[in-house]
């Protein structure tokens, strides 16, 4: 298993769909999957995708956690949360207790975050805007 630093902690990565591959169909995997290519069909997971820079994902996901910096369409459910990173481009249903949006990602579609699916004590985070400086030198 590959170490990836700059997620949460150090986690483990038990497979990693590189730029260039498609595929088409249903994924199944266990601790951490990054996606850089093209998928098309269903993600099912008890732990984390990433889909990176270059991932390309159309299809129904049901992860404890999805980290999305690509392009993703169609229903995410995450148990945990999900995040839109700088950067991500995103036009689906996103299903949720916990959902993080970073400055740079685009979001159009639905957001379900108070449901019994979603879970308890449901959070928006959204990263801060820079704030312009006043004409008269105040901030």
């Amino acid at each position: 298993m590959i170490k990836m630093k700059g997620l949460a902690g150090a986690e483990e990565l038990n497979g990693f769909m590189d730029e260039g591959t498609e595929f088409i169909g249903e994924l199944r995997f266990q601790n951490t999957f990054r996606i850089d290519g093209r998928l098309q069909g269903k993600v099912l997971s008890e732990h984390t995708l990433i889909v990176g820079e270059s991932g390309q994902v159309d299809a129904e996901i049901d992860c404890a956690v999805v980290s999305i910096k690509g392009t993703v369409s169609g229903r995410v459910h995450a148990r945990q949360r999900i995040e839109l990173l700088s950067g991500a481009r995103v036009q689906a249903t996103l299903v949720s207790p916990r959902l993080v949006i970073e400055e740079g990602a685009v979001f159009q579609g639905q957001c379900d975050m108070g449901s019994a699916s979603a879970g308890k004590g449901a959070v928006v985070a959204m990263a801060p805007l820079p704030r312009p400086a006043s004409s008269d030198g105040r901030s």
